[in-house]
């Protein structure tokens, strides 16, 4: 039999097992403890709004007109390369603007032998009329080879093409001055003449006359130091009259009339005319014809000759546009004398036409005015038979 304090000598002694339910009351009761002595997390810093400096109030400036740029824009001044140019120094003065342009003591400087560097040493002109340093409006100055490539490289926005530099085609040509329209071309009558025969009678030749009297007349010229165009086209009627037409269509006919009687020495000696030559070269007429209707007869003059100054008075008064004849449309007296308003014909200068066709007072009256052509084809061409060219 073991005794009671054997046991208080065993070096450890045996714990008694702890129940259930209170093992669990600890581990909560410790985890509690665990969680209510962790520190707490400091809450986030709020930082404030940056402060906005308040700024000054813009007023919007509008951007310049095109108009203000126009204006503001200096006249053309001539560059230092064109500085002995003499389009920039001779001097003239323009009518329409009222100014003189130029500098004549330079231009007399450069150009002593000049007719105006005469004019400036007799004191014909005013050098404090002129107006230094500006060009004339109607001259642009050429621009530079690096105007025209900055000019032509800052267009086309938008296409992605602005750094890219231009051709030399494009340079070139804003480079090169303005070309300068010529005169305006004068109408076929204005440019031809023509020489009839003697006796109007067909010539058996008249194809070979007309394609080479043309060469034929140029030598004639050229042989006479004539300094006109050498160009012409030739036809011959079935009346033997031969027209020649200047194919420069600048270059009126009259300007070849000093040339005239050896032009036709040169026609009458080329060809074979037997007894009936050719009479010497005219011009062709040019007058317009123009009809003119709804006159009264009752306050006309029925003699034609007392007519044309009538009418040429007339129509001085209203259009300040002198006629070259008057003539009534219907010649028979007896026939007018039965109706109440009759048309005559009367001639201008083509120049005129313009100015009477709008019409024209006579009588205190609107006239109506228009190009006269006769109904029958034999009486329109009967000036194309008798003169020996083409019906305008």
């Amino acid at each position: 039999m073991t005794s009671p304090l054997s046991s208080r000598n065993l070096p450890h002694a045996q714990e008694q097992p702890t129940a259930p339910g209170i093992a669990d009351l600890q581990a909560s009761i410790r985890d509690l403890s665990h969680r209510v002595s962790a520190p707490i997390p400091a809450p986030p810093a709020v930082v404030p709004p940056p402060q906005r400096t308040p700024q000054p109030h813009r007023t919007a400036v509008p951007p310049p007109s095109k108009k203000g740029k126009e204006r503001a824009r200096a006249p053309p001044t001539p560059s230092s390369a064109a500085a002995d140019d003499p389009k920039y120094l001779i001097p003239f003065y323009d009518t329409r603007l009222g100014k003189a342009f130029g500098d004549p003591e330079k231009y007399a400087r450069l150009y002593p032998h000049s007719y105006e560097a005469g004019e400036f040493r007799r004191g014909a002109y005013n050098v404090a009329s002129f107006t230094p340093g500006h060009l004339h409006p109607d001259i642009h100055p050429s621009p530079s080879y690096a105007q025209a490539a900055s000019s032509s490289g800052s267009g086309g926005k938008g296409k992605g093409k602005a750094g890219k530099p231009p051709s030399p085609q494009l340079v070139a040509s804003a480079a090169a001055p303005p070309v300068k329209k010529g005169p305006p071309s004068l109408p076929g009558a204005q440019r031809r003449f023509f020489a009839p025969r003697q006796s109007p009678a067909p010539h058996p030749d008249a194809l070979t006359i007309a394609a080479t009297f043309p060469d034929i007349a140029a030598r004639v010229l050229r042989e006479s130091n004539c300094l006109l165009p050498l160009g012409f086209s030739a036809t011959v009627n079935p009346r033997g009259s031969i027209s020649l037409t200047v194919t420069d269509k600048a270059t009126p006919a009259a300007s070849y009339a000093p040339y005239f009687d050896s032009l036709t020495r040169a026609l009458n000696q080329s060809f074979p005319v037997g007894e009936n030559p050719w009479c010497t070269l005219v011009l062709a007429p040019t007058a317009v014809q123009l009809a003119i209707h709804g006159l009264p007869l009752r306050f006309l003059p029925q003699d034609e000759e007392k007519l044309f100054p009538y009418l040429r008075q007339a129509i001085l008064n209203d259009k300040a546009t002198p006629i070259l004849s008057a003539r009534y449309l219907n010649p028979s007296r007896d026939s007018r004398e039965t109706k109440q308003a009759t048309a005559v014909v009367i001639t201008v200068d083509p120049l005129n036409v313009q100015a009477l066709t709008s019409g024209v007072v006579i009588l205190s009256q609107k006239r109506k005015v228009e190009l006269a052509f006769s109904s029958s084809k034999t009486s329109q061409c009967k000036n194309c038979w008798r003169y020996g060219h083409a019906h305008q």
